[in-house]
């Protein structure tokens, strides 16, 4: 059975309140659940400035012990794109003031 969580956005306190409350214990340093897996469908980052490299980190921890899969959601997809220097020059995704406010916390 699955558990399907999306649109985090970087709010770790309240991640980790669901997955307990969905009754996956710590173990081992990640969350996991006897019977259950979680899948994250994206949205992982954007909102919460303090929250966001918790949030990868849970998340990475669970997807690295087998107890959650990952699908890229749009926020994770402009910050990977953000980082990534275009062959041409530059970046795939422009560095003006909106996205550097966006990327700046992460």
């Amino acid at each position: 059975m699955y558990d399907v969580i999306g649109d985090i956005h970087g709010y770790a306190d309240e991640l980790e309140a669901l997955l307990r409350g969905l009754g996956y214990e710590q173990r081992n340093g990640t969350y996991q659940h006897p019977t259950r897996t979680a899948i994250f469908v994206g949205d992982l980052i954007d909102r919460h400035p303090e929250g966001q490299l918790r949030t990868i980190d849970i998340v990475r921890r669970m997807v690295d012990a087998g107890s959650a899969k990952i699908v890229l959601g749009n926020h994770e997809f402009n910050a990977v794109a953000y980082a990534t220097e275009h062959p041409s020059g530059g970046y795939c995704r422009a560095h003006k003031e909106k996205n550097l406010k966006q990327h700046r916390a992460f």
